[in-house]
């Protein structure tokens, strides 16, 4: 490993810990003079800078996916060169590295055969089949079943090949009911819920458990050769202790009611374990909201303009939590360019305190004519300049 490549100068140092100290106050809803954002990729035409693919979720790279999720140099590596690039804007981001393999952790560890995409994350095969009692048959499974031990191993190698010097993020563990959903298979987990409600909890309770047990792995491991854990996968930085993030894509297909019986309680065991709960959901969920305020300590919420919508979700809770926007997945609503984005939903931010913005597109659907994105407009729009 090239220590040029890892080493971070005492001005870059100085103006990350100015970074942190701000997202405290974002997530603490402390800033009224402006939102806290990031520039990620924001497409192929950039205006004051060269557009930066993400390490974990870009096809583009010398390598495919499958070969740079499988070679942990090949991955520390991409992520060292998006992270010095990511350095070169203004913002408010902070480097750190994330073991993330998609979301076929936790399933594989209870016998989900695994398969390796070449271009594109990994997806996992269901361990259970037609008959929901099979939950019974299920081991115990340990933090090192399945790819669990590849994400441990890779926290482990981040941390020792960089010093330390720059944090670890959370694994791709999903939630407790994304989770579930892929070991019993989507269509049958539903359906469950409605015919074999004790064996969905028996599943549920077992992913739980198993949750708890590796987060706290990989933040021993982490810690072991004195990195930073950062308890979220989804951007921005997080200060350890004060939440986990659990991807929630699952809850946009049932009820409030079902949502509240089959994953509060789950969610509300992470939360009393880590401080509290950062949620990520794809989808259109804002018919979650009553059963999302039922969670103890929800601190922020992670969410695609496009798809929740931005409107209802920062009405409902702008202000009252950390809420951060991204542009989103939905095919029949596109903005016109991120300055667009951007402009759109500060137009409808009530309060800048706890808000934040991240100026990216990849995991976003934007159209053929996606305009050359100014950063100066950006920072103007923002009053980061």
């Amino acid at each position: 490993m090239d220590d040029s490549m890892i080493m971070l100068d005492d001005a870059t140092l100085d103006r990350i810990n100015r970074n942190k100290a701000f997202m405290t106050r974002v997530w603490n809803l402390e800033n009224d003079e402006r939102p806290g954002f990031i520039i990620g990729y924001v497409g192929p035409r950039m205006k004051g800078g060269t557009p930066v693919p993400s390490a974990i979720f870009s096809t583009d790279g010398p390598d495919s996916v499958r070969d740079r999720l499988l070679d942990p140099e090949k991955f520390l590596q991409a992520q060292l060169t998006e992270m010095r690039a990511q350095l070169q804007f203004k913002g408010d981001y902070v480097p750190s590295l994330c073991p993330a393999i998609g979301v076929v952790g936790i399933p594989s560890a209870f016998g989900g055969e695994v398969i390796w995409w070449e271009r594109d994350l990994p997806a996992v095969r269901p361990s259970i089949g037609d008959d929901p009692m099979q939950v019974y048959d299920l081991p115990k499974p340990s933090i090192r079943d399945g790819e669990l031990g590849r994400i441990l191993d890779y926290t482990r190698y981040f941390a020792e090949q960089t010093g330390g010097q720059i944090p670890i993020r959370l694994g791709d563990f999903q939630g407790p009911l994304d989770a579930a959903a892929l070991i019993f298979g989507h269509n049958n987990f539903l359906m469950a819920m409605l015919t074999n409600p004790d064996e969905v909890h028996h599943l549920m309770g077992m992913v739980t458990d198993l949750m708890i047990e590796v987060i706290h792995a990989q933040r021993d491991a982490a810690h072991a050769y004195g990195a930073e854990f950062v308890p979220s996968l989804h951007q921005p930085w997080l200060p350890d202790g004060l939440a986990v993030s659990v991807s929630n894509d699952e809850c946009v297909m049932m009820s409030t009611e079902m949502h509240a019986e089959f994953h509060v309680p789950y969610l509300n065991r992470l939360s009393e374990e880590f401080g509290g709960i950062y949620h990520h959901s794809c989808g259109k969920w804002s018919h979650q909201f009553p059963s999302l305020e039922a969670i103890h300590n929800l601190r922020g919420l992670e969410f695609g303009a496009s798809e929740a919508t931005y409107e209802p979700v920062l009405e409902h809770f702008n202000g009252k939590v950390f809420t951060s926007c991204r542009i989103g997945l939905q095919r029949d609503m596109k903005f016109d360019g991120m300055a667009d984005f951007v402009r759109k939903v500060m137009g409808k931010a009530k309060t800048t305190r706890g808000f934040f913005i991240n100026v990216d597109v990849t995991n976003g659907i934007v159209g053929d004519d996606w305009p050359e994105t100014d950063l100066d407009e950006i920072y103007n729009l923002i009053g980061a300049n």
